[in-house]
């Protein structure tokens, strides 16, 4: 039995009509191999444009058998929810402030590559 183990977190979120539909799709590993737990935050800031939350209400580790081709499919879907929250202007001013500063502007002009350090014999 072929069984597969896909290296990718479903991120759902159930819209007006009552149906849900793929909101993204991360590799567990950019997600630091770990699944996020009902009441993690997802923040997506996009530069210079504005900022996203959501909320996960939801999480289910699914295993799919198909009897036809003898085989199973495992995954995970995260369910979540857009929030607006309050702070979230702030927050934006933040991660963006952070971004110049660590991200965009590295190396920093006065980052010196540290020296290895000499063992003595």
């Amino acid at each position: 039995m072929p069984k597969i183990i896909d290296e990718l977190v479903y991120f759902l979120e159930r819209q007006d009509d009552g149906k849900y539909q793929i909101e993204g799709e991360h590799l567990l590993a950019d997600l630091g191999n770990t699944i996020p737990a009902i009441g993690d935050r997802i923040t997506l800031s996009i530069h210079d444009v504005g900022i996203s939350t959501m909320e996960v209400v939801g999480r289910h580790f699914v295993r799919h058998f198909d009897e036809a081709s003898d085989s199973e499919w495992i995954a995970w879907f995260i369910i979540v929810q857009s929030v607006d929250i309050q702070e979230a202007d702030d927050l934006f001013d933040a991660i963006s402030e952070n971004y110049s500063q660590y991200i965009q502007g590295w190396p920093l002009p006065n980052h010196t590559k540290t020296q290895p350090r000499k063992t003595q014999k």
